[in-house]
């Protein structure tokens, strides 16, 4: 029970004159000779001598239970001054601390089993009318508690909470069936290479839903877990244990989700629908094999709104129900010109317009006592409450009726607020609690059309979906996608063999498509492939900075290409250079250590030339190392040796004509020398 005292002044603080609080309560009624305790915990700075504990019973004016939820809802609000106080009893903080800070009250009425005891002072007794045309003694009552001021007259502090008053028996066919929604894990668990990395928050969240199941196990909560948090906890042996822990009430109560927190509206919208696809069918995956499940799952909890494109692609996914959010499905009226609304809660399964899906609605006024202002315990005994308002709608209706609770994905579960609601589920005379599978096979579809005139019980039919916004800031884009599916496409053909690294990485594409990540760490995702393609660029070494020297115009010379990496590497050798000709294309697998492979260039000039050596993927579109190499040729090229032999051949043919030319004026010098110098003719005779 809570501390009853004094606190710091009210000037040396931003806080009231006091505060109390509810720290425990019984949740139902069904006989007068059992007290309805409350735990209370006091903090003020007024003297306790001066406090004084106020309790005061509720009824509408007609004196019955609370009519309607709307009429419920009006008391959260703290709308009281239109209702009947029934009974209004006080109490000293000495009288509670010495009752362990509690206060007994005892309610009493015509229908009631039991009998207050005697020795009960007349103050602790609340009686209840229970007109009988109003339905008796059962229902939902306010009960206000208040920190009063005596000397002042005024009240310090107060809160509203309910006594539930129920029938002595009710049949399990009219009880109401419940199911509560817990999503965990939407919060990205794993790295862009895969490996875990489970944030605080999804711990905590699977601790605190396990440690609860662990005590109310016969009270089942459904958890919507996505199917990267599950893949986390499978590959992190410190959190090995949870991996039990959060089926701990059975594989039923799980709901396989997508792979991650993804709208499928916006990926339907975006011409994404093939992603959506692989998102569902990854996260059934990681079910399979972390429960060796063989059925797929056909439920899906809508944590964004739906359209019909996202509703008619997860029903070609193998969707069978979907439990939607309140706001996302269009009111239910009477037609035109009549906008009167169902007189209350629809607690059935409909058939979903334009669809062979089958939807329930998940109900918002149930889900924001999760996080309205209050203690856990308060905010616990409200939402019983307010079930119990859901069920005393139509308490005799034939047929089940049902209705669900989906978290925020915002939410934090809190152990005092699942223990303090699980308590009251697990003895509640009028509430069963079931997993969300057993509520759509248990609560049959809806069978009006229209909204009755009178309370009956009967639910919708047929709901028709509101289209969400089509404000798409902030979620990927197929040009985005694209490029990443590509780039990893690239690195598929380099590591054929690398089949882990080659699904971690699909998988943080996948994580790209999760809603509401910021742009930064979208991008870390999306660009997965392409920095793991870097790392291994990195560790592959190409003789950089070499010279080859070769003395022919057609060469042969070994090159070595290094690898560090574990994985066998398939790539392409390209060369090509200004002044040389070689097999442009070379395949190559390297493994780990180094290749060696003989590269075949003919040199078109003697002297040096540049050689590039590439190494690509086998598509060729991302390149993994580049060098430059120079080649010095010695050898003497054809055209030179031409111009050699021409330039000798001129050379012997001037040699030759230059010799005769020699030889024939020294001949003809020769012979004039040896002609007579005084030679004469002689004439004939006559």
């Amino acid at each position: 029970m809570g501390p009853i005292g004094l606190c710091a002044p009210a000037s040396a603080q931003a806080l009231p004159k006091g505060v109390i609080t509810l720290t425990s309560q019984t949740p139902w009624v069904q006989s007068s000779s059992v007290p309805v305790r409350l735990g209370l915990s006091v903090r003020s700075s007024v003297p306790t001598k001066d406090l004084l504990v106020g309790v005061t019973l509720y009824t509408e004016p007609d004196e019955s239970a609370l009519a309607s939820r709307d009429e419920f809802d009006a008391t959260l609000a703290g709308q009281l001054a239109g209702l009947n106080p029934v009974d209004y009893s006080t109490f000293s903080l000495r009288s509670i601390d010495q009752a362990q800070g509690s206060v007994d009250i005892y309610v009493d009425g015509s229908e009631l089993t039991g009998k207050v005891p005697a020795k009960v002072p007349s103050n602790q007794v609340f009686q209840l009318p229970c007109p009988a045309r109003y339905g008796g003694c059962g229902g939902v009552y306010p009960l206000e508690v208040s920190l009063n001021d005596v000397l002042t007259g005024q009240i310090v502090h107060s809160f509203t909470t309910y006594v539930i008053v129920v029938p002595s028996t009710v049949s399990s066919q009219q009880h109401l069936r419940f199911s509560f929604v817990v999503p965990v894990g939407a919060s990205i668990s794993l790295t862009a290479a895969g490996g875990p990395a489970l944030p605080r928050r999804t711990l905590n969240e699977i601790d605190t839903v396990a440690a609860s199941e662990a005590r109310w196990s016969k009270v089942p909560l459904t958890v919507d877990l996505y199917g990267q948090a599950l893949l986390a906890l499978v590959r992190s042996p410190k959190h090995a244990r949870l991996l039990s822990t959060v089926a701990y009430a059975g594989l039923d109560t799980l709901v396989a989700g997508p792979f991650s927190a993804v709208d499928p509206a916006r990926l339907v919208s975006s011409g994404l629908e093939s992603d959506l696809s692989s998102q569902i069918e990854r996260g059934q995956a990681v079910f399979a094999n972390a429960f060796h499940l063989s059925a797929a799952s056909d439920i899906y909890i809508a944590t964004t709104p739906l359209d019909k494109e996202a509703l008619a692609a997860l029903a070609a996914d193998g969707i069978k129900y979907a439990v939607v959010p309140e706001a996302n499905l269009a009111s239910v009226t009477v037609g035109p010109p009549s906008v009167v609304q169902w007189p209350y809660t629809i607690s059935a399964p409909f058939s979903i317009e334009g669809s062979k899906v089958e939807g329930l609605q998940a109900d918002l006024g149930l889900a924001a006592h999760l996080t309205s202002a209050g203690s856990p315990v308060l905010r616990a005994q409200q939402l019983l409450a307010d079930l119990s308002e859901v069920f005393f709608d139509s308490p005799d209706f034939p047929n089940p009726r049902g209705v669900a609770l989906v978290a925020p994905q915002s939410w934090a579960p809190q152990s005092q607020f699942l223990g303090a609601m699980l308590r009251g589920l697990r003895s509640s005379p009028i509430i069963t609690t079931v997993p969300i599978s057993r509520l759509f096979a248990t609560v049959p579809l809806g069978l009006c059309k229209v909204p009755p005139v009178e309370v009956s019980g009967c639910s919708a039919s047929v709901r028709s979906l509101v289209s969400p916004s089509s404000d798409d800031n902030g979620s990927v884009t197929p040009s985005q996608l694209g490029l990443a599916r590509s780039q990893l496409a690239e690195l598929t053909s380099v590591i054929p063999t690398g089949v882990g690294t080659i699904h971690n990485l699909e998988d943080a594409v996948l994580l790209a498509e999760t809603a509401g990540l910021s742009p930064s760490l979208r991008q870390d995702y999306l660009s997965a492939p392409l920095v793991t393609m870097r790392k291994l660029g990195s560790q592959v070494g190409l003789p950089a900075g070499r010279t080859v020297t070769v003395t022919a115009s057609s060469a042969r010379f070994p090159i070595a290409i290094t690898s560090n990496s574990k994985t066998p590497m398939h790539a392409i050798l390209v060369i090509s250079g200004p002044d040389l000709s070689s097999s442009p294309e070379l395949p190559v697998v390297l493994k780990r250590g180094t290749t060696s492979l003989i590269v075949r260039v003919r040199t078109r000039t003697s002297g040096d030339s540049s050689l590039q050596l590439a190494l690509l993927s086998p598509l060729g579109r991302l390149q993994l190392a580049r060098v430059e190499l120079t080649i010095r040729s010695t050898a003497i090229s054809g055209v030179a040796i031409a111009l050699t032999v021409g330039a000798a051949a001129v050379l012997f043919f001037w040699w030759i004509r230059s010799a005769s030319r020699r030889r024939r004026r020294h001949a003809k010098h020769v012979a004039g020398l040896r002609k007579p110098a005084s030679e004469t003719v002689q004439e004939p005779a006559s």
